[in-house]
């Protein structure tokens, strides 16, 4: 008898500051590998845009960036945005996001939160659907950065959800595993996809271009830069928005204890 395979969503948080083809890419990335282990069968995903709070410099408002996002899926079968996460007036940490949407997830498949929490099984029902955070590889290297990450939501994000991790240029993602203990335990959680075909696109170069006049087409949707020139978005004032602000995670977070992942 066939083993039935888990229903899986992936979820990718950040700015989305523009949405790009590389932003994209990682999803169809991702479905294929997470297909070809034979235990998981990707029913969505969904891209969660952060909100204004976030404090990240040259960060143009949510409104543009889930108007560009909504235009730049508009060819996928399976992806949709979400604003719940940029609709919130502070920053919200992403474990959170990921409670919200596996709430949500279970739900919709006919599963308590009570069941997911306490393991029941019900021989019945189709496999407890899971939800996993899709990120880049230099997304990894945030773990790193003190203060950023609270240890408890690290530890929920991969051990409860786990991580589903894309390389990115010359980065090796193995190695940010193998040099953390935290990571490493939750190893079988954490799955890092190859990208052969190189994209280093990413969105500060995307407006650094845009910035200086030059062409971005090809690096993200035809509608997405349509957008950009008729809101005037991404110029030289518009990246001068919180400058010299801290992130807003490292203010909220400051007064909590903050615990190395190697510890």
């Amino acid at each position: 008898m066939a083993t039935r395979r888990v229903p899986l969503v992936l979820l990718a948080c950040g700015s989305f500051n523009p949405i790009t083809n590389q932003h994209m890419r990682l999803f169809e990335l991702a479905r294929d590998h997470m297909h070809s282990t034979g235990q998981y069968q990707v029913v969505g995903g969904i891209v969660s845009p952060v909100s204004d709070g976030y404090g990240k410099q040259g960060l143009v408002p949510a409104q543009h960036r889930i108007a560009m996002a909504k235009l730049a899926l508009q060819s996928s079968n399976w992806v949709r945005v979400d604003e719940w996460e940029s609709q919130q007036a502070d920053w919200t940490e992403t474990v959170v996001t990921m409670r919200y949407h596996y709430g949500r997830i279970l739900k919709e498949h006919k599963w308590s939160t009570a069941d997911d929490f306490n393991g029941n099984t019900n021989p019945f029902l189709s496999p407890r659907p899971q939800l996993k955070l899709l990120c880049g590889a230099d997304f990894l290297d945030t773990f790193k950065i003190p203060g950023l990450w609270l240890y408890d939501h690290v530890e929920e994000v991969v051990g409860r959800f786990g991580l589903i991790c894309v390389s990115r240029g010359g980065l090796q993602p193995e190695h940010t595993v193998h040099e953390s203990d935290t990571l490493s335990r939750h190893g079988q959680n954490i799955f890092l996809v190859r990208e052969w075909v190189r994209n280093e696109t990413s969105a500060t170069e995307v407006r650094r271009a845009l910035r200086q006049g030059q062409s971005v087409k090809y690096l993200i949707p035809d509608c997405v830069i349509d957008y950009i020139h008729q809101h005037n978005l991404y110029t030289v004032d518009s990246e001068k928005k919180n400058e010299g602000m801290v992130l807003r995670p490292l203010v909220k977070q400051a007064q909590q204890p903050v615990k190395s992942l190697d510890d």
